[in-house]
C-alpha cells in the first residue's frame, strides 16, 4: 500500500505510516477515493469531442492548473525547510512513536485491558516441574517429575460471579485443591481433599445479624455488604477515558513548556552507522516539570482510597470505632504525594533539562543528556534506528563518573521477514547479560523461544508456543524452561498461562451450607468431619509420597 501523505510504501495492515506518522487505511491510500470519477477538462471524452475556447484557451488553463501545482509543491519543500525547529522536532517525535506503534501491532497479540474495563476475564497459570539434575544433589530426584501448582481465577461483574482455584498435583492427581467462590450475595470456601462435596459459607449481606443471632454478641449486627457492589463502588470512581484524556493534556502542556533551539549538524555513529543528523536543544523548564509530577501523583491517586473505603465500610456496617481507627491510620499514608515530593526534591537539584536531540531522516535518532546527580556526573545517551529498519535497532548507555553501562538491541522488531526477533545485550564492566527471544504468530505450534544468559554464571532458556485464538485473549504454553548453572541443567519446568474473557472454568459441584444458619450440633459435626478428612489426607499424602519417591529421598525430605 501507498502512504496518501508522503508517498512511500508501507504495510497493507499498517494504522500508521512509519514514515510521516500519517494515520493510513483504504481511505488514505494514493489514488481517487473509490466511487469518484476521474475528471476530464471540458467533458472531454475522446478525440472527437469539441475544445470550447479553441486550443489557446485549452493551454492557457492547463499552463494555470501546472503553474499553480508547481507553487502548491514548492510552498510544501519551502515551509517544511522554514519550519520552527520546535515544530521539526515534534514531527519527529510523532512520526517515531507511529513507527513503534506500527511495530507493536505487527506482533497481533490482543490489548488485554479492554477486558478489565469490561470486568469479564478469566486467567489460569500452572507450572510443572519436568526434571532435576539428580548429579548435583545426590539422590534420584526423577520421580519428582509432574509436581506442579495452579492457579486459576475467573471475574464477571455482569454475572456477579467470582472464583479463585490454588492446587497442588502431582501429574493427574490433584494433592489438594482450595477454592473461593461468590455468587452474588454468597461466598463459599471449599475443598474436595478437606471439606469433601460440600461448600461452606456465608451470605455476606445478612453476615452481621447472622453472627449477632448465632453469638449473642450484637456489637457486628449492623455489618453488611456485597462484594459485587464494592468492586462496582471501586471501578466507578476511576474513569479511565478521562484519565487518558488528563493525560494527554499532561504531555501536551509539558511539550508546550519545552523551547527548542537548532544548533547545527552533527556526525553520529547510531547503533553502528555513522549518520549525519541535525541537532536541536530542548529545554524543559523545571516549574513544568514539577507541574507534571503533581499531575501524575494527581492522575495516580485518582481513586480516593480514603473516601472509597470510608463509603464501603460504612455501608458494610463497620463499628464507628474500628472504621475511625482504619481511616486514620489509611490517613496517614500518602504513597504518590511522597513519591511526588521525592521527585521535585531531584527536580530542586536538576533545574531546568536540558537535552539534546538529534534528528535523521525525519526520526528522532538521539537524545542525550549529561549533568550531575547528588555529586556524581551523569551521562546519558539514547539512539533509535541506525539499521535499514528504524525500530530494528536501538541502544541506550548510561555513565556515572566514568563507570559505563550499555543496552543494545537488534532484531526483526517490525516484522519484515514475518518473524519477530530480539536480541538484547547489557554490560555492565565484566557481566553481560543477553537476551535472545523470536515469535512466528504466523505458526501456532513451537513458535516462541527466549534464552536469557549471564556470562560466566547461567541461563534460562524458554521454549513453547505463544498464540491469541480469538484476538481478545492469549496463551503461552512452554514445553520446557531450562535453570542453567554453568553450562550445566539445575531443572526444567512446563508452564501454561491464560488470560481472556470470563469463562466460568472454576465450577465447583457440591452441597451449599451457609456457616450462620446452622445449629450448634451441625458446626460441631462440621469441625469434627473437617479434622477427619485433614488427618485422612495427610495420611493419603504420607502413603503416596512412600511408593513413589526412593527411600533416600523420602528420608531426607523427612529429616
Amino acid at each position: 500500500m501507498i502512504c496518501g501523505n508522503c508517498g512511500n510504501e508501507i504495510r497493507d495492515d499498517a494504522k500508521f505510516c512509519p514514515h510521516c506518522g500519517q494515520m493510513s487505511g483504504p481511505d488514505m491510500a494514493g489514488g481517487l477515493p473509490q466511487g469518484t470519477a476521474s475528471y476530464s477538462p471540458s467533458g472531454y471524452t475522446g478525440p472527437e469531442a469539441p475544445v470550447p475556447g479553441g486550443g489557446k484557451k485549452g493551454l492557457i488553463i492547463g499552463g494555470v492548473v501546472a503553474a499553480i501545482a508547481v507553487i502548491a509543491i514548492l510552498a510544501v519543500v519551502v515551509s517544511g525547510m522554514l519550519a520552527p525547529a520546535k515544530g521539526q522536532v515534534e514531527k519527529a517525535l510523532v512520526k517515531t512513536c507511529a513507527a513503534y506503534a506500527q511495530a507493536e501491532e505487527a506482533l497481533g497479540l490482543p490489548d488485554l485491558r479492554d477486558l478489565s474495563r469490561e470486568q469479564s476475564y478469566s486467567q489460569g497459570f500452572a507450572l510443572t516441574l519436568n526434571s532435576v539434575n539428580s548429579a548435583l544433589v545426590g539422590y534420584d530426584m526423577s520421580a519428582l517429575s509432574g509436581l506442579g501448582l495452579r492457579l486459576n481465577a475467573d471475574f464477571s461483574g455482569e454475572d456477579r460471579q467470582l472464583g479463585f482455584e490454588l492446587s497442588a498435583f502431582w501429574d493427574d492427581e490433584d494433592l489438594i485443591s482450595f477454592y473461593l467462590t461468590a455468587d452474588d450475595d454468597e461466598l463459599y470456601f471449599s475443598s474436595p481433599q478437606i471439606t469433601g462435596d460440600t461448600l461452606y459459607g456465608v451470605n455476606t449481606e445478612t453476615l452481621g445479624a447472622d453472627m449477632a443471632r448465632t453469638t449473642g454478641d450484637d456489637s457486628m449486627e449492623d455489618v453488611s455488604f456485597n462484594i459485587f457492589d464494592l468492586i462496582d463502588t471501586a471501578m466507578e470512581s476511576v474513569d479511565p477515558d478521562r484519565m487518558e484524556q488528563a493525560m494527554k493534556e499532561a504531555n501536551e502542556a509539558l511539550w508546550q513548556s519545552a523551547k527548542v533551539k537548532k544548533t547545527g549538524g552533527k556526525t553520529l555513529n547510531v547503533n553502528g552507522t555513522e549518520e549525519k543528523t541535525t541537532a536541536y536543544q530542548v529545554t524543559i523548564p523545571q516549574q513544568a516539570m514539577e507541574d507534571y509530577v503533581d499531575t501524575l501523583a494527581e492522575l495516580m491517586s485518582a481513586m480516593n482510597y480514603y473516601d472509597l473505603y470510608e463509603e464501603m465500610f460504612r455501608s458494610m456496617g463497620m463499628p464507628q470505632e474500628e472504621l475511625e481507627d482504619f481511616l486514620s491510620q489509611l490517613e496517614s499514608m500518602d504513597v504518590y504525594g511522597d513519591l511526588a515530593s521525592s521527585l521535585k526534591d531531584a527536580l530542586d537539584d536538576l533545574g531546568d533539562l536540558e537535552l539534546e536531540v538529534c534528528l535523521f531522516d525525519g526520526y528522532v535518532a538521539a537524545v542525550s543528556w549529561s549533568g550531575r546527580v547528588e555529586g556524581s556526573r551523569v551521562e546519558l545517551l539514547l539512539t533509535l534506528g541506525g539499521g535499514e529498519t528504524y525500530v530494528d535497532d536501538l541502544g541506550m548507555e548510561i555513565t556515572v563518573d566514568g563507570m559505563k553501562a550499555t543496552v543494545r538491541s537488534t532484531g526483526d522488531h517490525g516484522r519484515e521477514s514475518g518473524v519477530f526477533t530480539d536480541e538484547t545485550t547489557v554490560r555492565m564492566g565484566t557481566t553481560k547479560v543477553t537476551s535472545e527471544l523470536s515469535y512466528d504468530p504466523r505458526e501456532t505450534d513451537g513458535n516462541f523461544s527466549w534464552d536469557i544468559s549471564i556470562s560466566g554464571a547461567g541461563s534460562l532458556e524458554m521454549e513453547g508456543s505463544l498464540t491469541a485464538p480469538d484476538k481478545r485473549s492469549i496463551e503461552l504454553d512452554l514445553d520446557t524452561i531450562s535453570l542453567k548453572l554453568l553450562g550445566m541443567e539445575v531443572c526444567s519446568f512446563g508452564m501454561e498461562y491464560y488470560a481472556g474473557p470470563f469463562q466460568e472454568n472454576i465450577a465447583v459441584d457440591g452441597q451449599a451450607k451457609i456457616i450462620t444458619t446452622m445449629s450448634e450440633e451441625e458446626l460441631t459435626r462440621m469441625t469434627l468431619d473437617t479434622q477427619e478428612r485433614a488427618l485422612a489426607w495427610a495420611s493419603a499424602m504420607e502413603e503416596l509420597f512412600a511408593a513413589r519417591l526412593p527411600a533416600d529421598l523420602l528420608w531426607a525430605f523427612m529429616s
